[in-house]
């Protein structure tokens, strides 16, 4: 007599398919990018005319783009300009409950508290690695941005990088394109692809560096912690916690580092 498999936990269950497919994530994906850049200009132009009327066009960008202040608050901004339109978009195309389909329900498998602790080791492990290979722990483009004793500059990005920029991040590449991607090709697969995608994203703040592969290739690996947590626990909500504490680990370094270091 063969065998009977005992039932499956809650836990082992199959993750129900989102009710949006692929192309929707994308679209959201691209939304945001355009948004970005659209924003980002208008904002750019405003800061220009009010704020520096008589610089050239060059000066004033260059000083707007190495200002802690301009670049936290703008951005921080704009990113929960989008983050509020998702939301809303997904309101009116999603019938029933949001919460469950963006699956920002209880974890499985690893408790929240521990996602902190997670982060930080990995965190850890990355900067060794950076040192271990005679690589700045700052990414040069972001130094500008927390150098100087500015702490409304500090408060600014850290309002960008810790508050509003990984909720919205994780809404579009783990709570839109990782469940649909899933549905149709399998978690796996999905785990790398989109870890990919959101490393490619950061050319953005990268790219033009003597080091851009590095930190992109850093941005892949943080992508696979984050994609493959979301994968494990079946919630958003720890890779929303793990992005956080990383980014609030890297805010603190990089202010102490750049401005109390002996």
């Amino acid at each position: 007599m063969a065998a009977t498999r005992p039932p499956r936990s809650s836990s082992e269950e199959l993750e129900p398919a989102p009710p949006w497919g692929i192309g929707l994530a994308l679209t959201a994906l691209a939304y945001f990018l355009m948004v970005q850049f659209m924003l980002g200009v208008l904002v750019f132009l405003i800061y220009w005319v009010l704020f520096n009327p008589g610089q050239p066009f060059e000066d004033a960008f260059r000083h707007a783009a190495a200002s802690g202040r301009f670049m936290g608050l703008a951005n921080g901004l704009i990113y929960l300009f989008i983050l509020l339109t998702v939301m809303a978009g997904l309101r009116l195309w999603v019938r029933g409950p949001l919460g469950p389909a963006l699956r920002l329900v209880p974890p499985v498998r690893i408790p929240l508290w521990a996602t902190p602790f997670l982060a930080l080791g990995l965190g850890v492990a990355l900067d060794a690695v950076t040192m271990a290979l005679g690589r700045p722990v700052i990414p040069e483009t972001l130094a500008p941005l927390f150098r100087g004793r500015d702490p409304l500059g500090w408060a600014a990005m850290g309002f960008l990088t810790v508050v509003v920029g990984p909720p919205t991040e994780e809404l579009l590449f783990r709570g839109l394109l990782y469940p649909a991607l899933a549905a149709r090709v399998g978690p796996m697969f999905s785990i790398y692809l989109v870890s990919l995608i959101f490393a490619l994203f950061h050319l953005f703040t990268y790219g033009g560096t003597a080091d851009q592969w590095f930190w992109i290739a850093q941005a892949f690996l943080v992508g696979l912690a984050l994609t493959g947590l979301r994968a494990r626990t079946r919630s958003l909500w720890p890779s929303i916690v793990m992005h956080m504490t990383l980014n609030l680990y890297a805010t603190v370094e990089a202010i102490f580092l750049l401005n109390f270091r002996a």
